[in-house]
């Protein structure tokens, strides 16, 4: 059975992304999070629909 939802530090490593960048998404509304608890859970289709939006290039600097 797969995992249905992942703690910040489990969404981090399964995404390869910072926990202090998901937090800042959760932050900002972008990533949703839920708390069955006092502490937060990202159910895994969420994580995967937030991964799905991110920017397929990079930002461009401004020069």
């Amino acid at each position: 059975m797969s995992k249905l939802a992942y703690t910040l530090d489990e969404a981090a490593i399964a995404s390869g992304i910072s926990k202090r960048t998901i937090r800042e998404h959760i932050d900002a509304g972008r990533l949703v999070a839920s708390y069955p608890s006092s502490r937060p859970v990202i159910l895994a289709s969420e994580l995967e629909r937030w991964l799905e939006s991110l920017p397929h290039e990079p930002k461009k600097v401004a020069a």
